[in-house]
């Protein structure tokens, strides 16, 4: 049956939507015996009802609709890019832009962020894909993008969620209209929502899944991205620094005196402009708890980001390469095969609680990532002990998410107290 399937998409596609990476359209996947069931058929190792989850839940699928709101062409227009449609700018993360040779005749602009954003152009794997791949390498070999792997996946989401060379979310944009950017692999995943389900058939298929694991390779890899752009120059356009690679919160705040924290921007003096770096803390954070050796070099190469990365564009950009080559050639691997047990992220989630409540106090990015954190590492204690949260941990969550809740309301004496609220309930 597989094989009749194949062949009958080689002639419902056509030849000329076959060519290299050529994305056939979001219809294409959304036949009933597909991924458009209406619900979950339970006969096949997938749900079946993948396309109704994407289109009925997931914000993806009304990404193009966006730009068509006053506000979008609002935003677009101040930027002079003109119909927010028509943007490239605007369409490059709204929708998934592809070459109109690789357009295939299912192909919809209007569909938004719809299959093929994410799992690549079907036309170099659909047919494999309904037959069935025998290993997930397989899978890959044949061009699906392996959205299983959280370093794979980060990427991938970063890359409009942070920013990236080819999709670039820059202070202009922002400053037009446009929210700044929020991102934590396990969360926004969780939000989506994801339209599978991880059961021993799914670990089989596609290796087990670990919230823990996931949020550090995401923090890995939104610390990666950041490195790349500084490495790249991407953070100054003559006179004057593009702003998004800094802490918004640094420049838009309070007057109020007494907000400074000592170690926010490591040695510098206080007023030192500091990098949009939660990750790259995160990260080091994750590092001190599980590898203190690995720690001390991490949080040697960030020092020396401020310390001689500030003195000047080259040595900035020296400063943030060498700190990537440690990342990609040492600690995303330990990252990727770490398995931690419940001690261990009570460890990490400590580390960043006391983080929270000291250099980064005021800093209301690291606030929602806290925030964030919290809540995917307790999920993956829950896993392992099979008890979840407790009541009192319960309450202090709710009260972290609440105090980073709005922005122009946060409220960093609300903050703390949640934070030692938490910290006091993950003690018991």
């Amino acid at each position: 049956m597989g094989v009749v399937f194949a062949l009958l998409a080689g002639r419902a596609f056509g030849a000329d939507a076959r060519v290299e990476g050529g994305h056939l359209g979001v219809a294409t996947c959304a036949g009933s015996t597909c991924h458009g069931a209406v619900k979950t058929i339970g006969t096949h190792a997938i749900r079946q009802d993948e396309y109704f989850i994407w289109q009925r839940k997931d914000a993806h699928a009304g990404a193009y609709n966006r730009l068509l709101e006053p506000r979008s062409n609002l935003m677009s227009r101040r930027l002079g890019w003109g119909d927010a449609a028509r943007a490239e700018g605007c369409l490059t993360c709204h929708a998934d832009t592809v070459e109109p040779a690789a357009r295939g005749e299912k192909w919809m602009v209007t569909d938004g962020v719809g299959c093929e954003a994410c799992h690549g152009g079907a036309s170099k794997w659909i047919g494999s894909h309904v037959q069935g791949y025998k290993t997930r390498d397989d899978a890959k070999a044949d061009g699906l993008y392996p959205t299983w792997e959280p370093a794979a996946r980060g990427q991938m989401c970063l890359s409009c969620h942070q920013g990236s060379r080819e999709r670039p979310m820059t202070h202009a944009i922002m400053a037009a209209g446009h929210p700044p950017l929020l991102f934590e692999l396990d969360t926004f995943g969780t939000l989506e929502p994801y339209h599978h389900e991880v059961d021993a058939d799914y670990v089989q298929r596609k290796g087990a899944q670990d919230p823990a694991r996931a949020w550090a390779v995401g923090q890995a890899m939104a610390a990666d991205n950041l490195l790349q752009s500084l490495a790249e120059g991407r953070h100054a356009d003559g006179l004057m620094p593009e702003l998004a690679f800094f802490d918004c919160d640094a420049c838009h705040h309070s007057m109020k005196a007494g907000r400074n924290e000592p170690g926010r921007t490591a040695a510098r003096a206080p007023g030192t402009v500091p990098l949009a770096d939660s990750s790259v803390v995160l990260l080091g954070l994750w590092l001190q708890s599980v590898d203190p050796a690995m720690a001390k070099e991490w949080q040697a190469g960030w020092a020396r980001l401020y310390d001689k990365g500030f003195s000047g564009d080259d040595a900035l950009r020296r400063e943030a390469q060498g700190l990537r080559d440690v990342l990609r050639a040492v600690v995303l691997g330990r990252v990727q095969a770490a398995s931690l047990d419940g001690p261990q992220i009570r460890k990490v989630l400590g580390a960043i609680l006391a983080s929270a409540s000291g250099a980064h106090a005021g800093d209301y990015r690291f606030a929602e990532q806290a925030a964030m954190a919290s809540l995917v590492l307790g999920s993956a204690l829950g896993e392992r002990d099979g008890q979840g949260f407790s009541t009192a941990e319960k309450s202090a969550i709710d009260a972290l998410y609440e105090s980073v809740k709005e922005r122009d309301r946060f409220n960093p004496p609300a903050y703390r107290a949640a934070l030692v609220k938490l910290r006091a309930s993950l003690a018991n």
